[in-house]
């Protein structure tokens, strides 16, 4: 699945291919992950932003101002 972050305050962000204001689209977005971890049949997670199971990882390694 490919994405794109966009901040909600961008052109980018009214791209008309889903009506509706940001709050509306980012409320349909809640809806529809509620939807999945229900599908998916597993419970919806409750852990908090600080403790949440994310890798980050760069497409290119990090270069010091220095290089």
């Amino acid at each position: 699945m490919t994405v794109r972050v966009v901040p909600l305050a961008s052109a980018e962000a009214g791209d008309p291919r889903m009506g509706g204001t940001a709050e509306e689209r980012v409320a349909a977005v809640a809806v529809l992950t509620k939807e999945a971890w229900a599908l998916a049949g597993k419970p919806f997670p409750t852990y908090t932003r600080a403790t949440m199971p994310v890798t980050v990882s760069p497409l290119r390694p990090h270069e010091s101002p220095t290089d």
